[in-house]
């Protein structure tokens, strides 16, 4: 054999083995780059038992590396005994990103009885894990005397807490009805299957339907490209998650190990009754790392989902709102409750709980002798609450005593229908009194005197001394005063008409247009910052704010990119704005911002200072990620 023929052989087996060590290579430093934060909590299954049962207690140990196994120390109970003990692991691993990501949750159940019946403490237990020690919380159990059982409601609830899996809060249909996985075998499902699934498939109008977009994935994923979601025609919707990174979690279907990527949960409330069809959506999958694995892109798409939205039930209160729709609370407060004629009191309506805040109609307070109203403004506040769609509205009025004595705002009352109950429910608040006292400056016992300050002597006549003074020939009389006043200016407006001629005949209007769209755009962003200024001095109209903010913003796009805003559709725009080189987190940022200007301006309602700071903050970093993506595109 040749010396040539060694040299093949040799680069013909470190070409079978280099692809595998670098693999090795790259997935251990993924690993040693990996979030290697431990998690360790305690939780029982009840809070009330009988002094004759038992009580069981999870120690759950999460952690983000193969070799952190911890060290659990469990405590010395000083008023239970442990009866049972069992341990129970889960372990899963996926690619995201071309990164590997690793998770091993432990969970030890403790099965205690008590010694004693009170409020016995369950003490801290603690892991040692690398050098470091965490304590989980302590928890209390109240402790009933033997024979006693415990509330029925709690004794259900306990029974169904004692057959949950500990593993459930790592399931992700653990809250869902409908599980869109359900009927999928492994033989079928095929490398990339997209599903969506919803809640509640028989809603009320106006209550919550959760839409969730789920991906299951047999082969790595290393991005999601061209998201695109259904119209949602018929709802009004609110973005409960959106991930900005793949996190899989393991799932095994037919023995195949596989994994499951929440790509989008929504809200969606029904605005009419009947039946409607969510369309599918639509999403191109991109896998292979790009280095040692050539990167491939697949389309698939999710099934559409019927829904039968129902009717309000009959026997709606008299003044019931259709928007009221959802589970709230109301409270009204009045400050001060002491007060003097003249001085203002602020009465506070708030509704807090779960629903769609934007329908929310609250009570509005009738004409009350005595005190002169003035128009309410509304604040909002929304929130998500475990998956739930709500918030705060607070609508606040000011209102002027204008005679002495105790005077009575009435308790109001607002109509709603809970559709979980299935019922209607009316909220009242508490009545207020007020006590309104006599001004300051009344003298006598009368406070109905007027005071005439001239007449008691309280201000005097202002008395000038005057001088003659001797007075020249004004200077606009002299020959030399007009020439020389007109003339700096003249030759002042020829230079820079000079200048401006050279610039316009030398430089195309079209490139000086998008030269110039970015500066233009901060402009009207430092346009839109005078306006809230003049807002906050009580100058000023918030409509007027968000439609500067969207002209910045389509203004922008027309002049830098040659987008018509007002010409496309949400999609369009997206579309349009991803063939510039945008990214998506990007776009989707730009297209909230205008929807949110848009609400503003044709739905007005309350804005506070703090909101419309806060979205010139959001248009100035759209703007700025705008044009920085397309300068390197450039």
């Amino acid at each position: 054999m040749s010396a040539l023929d060694c040299q093949r052989g040799r680069t013909r087996k470190i070409s079978k083995w280099l692809p595998s060590a670098l693999c090795a290579v790259l997935l251990v430093s993924a690993a040693a780059r990996a979030d290697d934060a431990a998690q360790f909590t305690a939780s029982v299954d009840r809070n009330e038992i009988g002094l004759d049962e038992t009580v069981r207690l999870d120690l759950t140990l999460t952690v983000a590396s193969k070799n952190d196994a911890g060290d659990l120390q469990v405590p010395q109970f000083r008023d239970f005994d442990v009866v049972g003990r069992s341990t129970s692991e889960q372990v899963s691993f996926a690619i995201n990103n071309g990164a590997p990501s690793f998770k091993r949750t432990t969970v030890t159940s403790l099965t205690l009885s008590p010694h004693r019946a009170g409020n016995l403490t369950i003490e801290a237990a603690r892991v040692n894990i690398r050098g470091g020690t965490i304590n989980a919380q302590p928890i209390t159990v109240r402790v009933l005397p033997a024979g006693q059982a415990a509330p029925p409601r709690r004794q259900g609830q306990a029974q169904q807490q004692q057959q949950i899996d500990p593993f459930a809060a790592l399931d992700p249909f653990a809250n869902h009805t409908l599980d869109p996985f359900a009927g999928v075998h492994a033989a079928k499902a095929g490398d990339y299957t997209l599903k969506a699934s919803v809640d509640n498939d028989h809603p009320f109008v106006g209550q919550q339907v959760t839409y969730s977009l789920w991906l299951l994935a047999r082969g790595s994923v290393s991005s999601i490209d061209k998201l695109e979601l259904p119209k949602m025609d018929g709802f009004w919707t609110e973005e409960v998650e959106a991930p900005t990174q793949l996190v899989g979690e393991a799932r095994v279907i037919d023995g195949v190990q596989m994994q499951l990527f929440l790509l989008r949960k929504r809200a969606l409330f029904p605005l009419r009754a009947g039946k409607t069809t969510v369309d599918p959506a639509e999403v191109e999958v991109v896998s292979g790392m790009g280095m040692l694995f050539s990167r491939s892109a697949v389309k698939r798409s999710s099934q559409s989902i019927p829904l039968e939205v129902q009717p309000l039930p009959p026997g709606a209160p008299a003044g019931f709102d259709p928007g009221n729709v959802g589970s709230w609370s109301l409270s009204a407060t009045a400050e001060p409750l002491s007060a003097t004629v003249g001085q203002p009191v602020t009465l506070h309506l708030v509704a807090t709980g779960r629903g769609n805040l934007r329908d929310l109609q609250l009570p509005k307070l009738p004409a009350i002798s005595g005190l002169r109203a003035y128009d309410a403004t509304t604040t909002d506040k929304a929130a998500i609450d475990h998956g739930q769609a709500g918030g705060t509205r607070t609508v606040e009025q000011l209102l002027v005593p204008e005679r002495t004595g105790e005077l009575e705002i009435p308790a109001l009352a607002m109509e709603l229908f809970d559709p979980t109950a299935h019922e209607y429910r009316t909220l009242r608040t508490q009545p207020i009194h007020l006590a309104v006292s006599p001004g300051t400056g009344a003298q006598g016992g009368s406070p109905q005197q007027a005071q005439n300050l001239l007449a008691a002597g309280g201000l005097r006549p202002i008395r000038l001394k005057l001088r003659p003074a001797s007075i020249g020939a004004p200077p606009w009389t002299q020959p030399w005063f007009w020439p020389a006043l007109v003339l700096p200016p003249a030759l002042l407006l020829l230079g820079l008409g000079a200048v401006r001629a050279q610039r316009t005949l030398s430089s195309d209007p079209g490139q000086q247009r998008v030269k110039l769209a970015a500066s233009a755009a901060r402009r009207r962003l430092r346009g839109a910052e005078q306006l809230l200024a003049r807002q906050k001095s009580g100058d000023g109209k918030g409509i007027e704010f968000y439609a500067e903010i969207a002209r910045a913003l389509s203004g922008y796009l027309g002049d830098k990119q040659s987008i018509s805003v007002a010409g496309l559709t949400r999609d369009e725009l997206s579309l349009e704005l991803a063939a510039r080189g945008h990214s998506q987190v990007t776009i989707d940022k730009l297209i909230s911002l205008l929807d949110a200007c848009d609400q503003a301006r044709f739905a007005p309602g309350a804005s506070s200072a703090a909101a419309q700071e806060a979205v010139l903050q959001r248009a100035d970093a759209v703007l700025a990620a705008l044009d920085g993506a397309k300068e390197e595109a450039a």
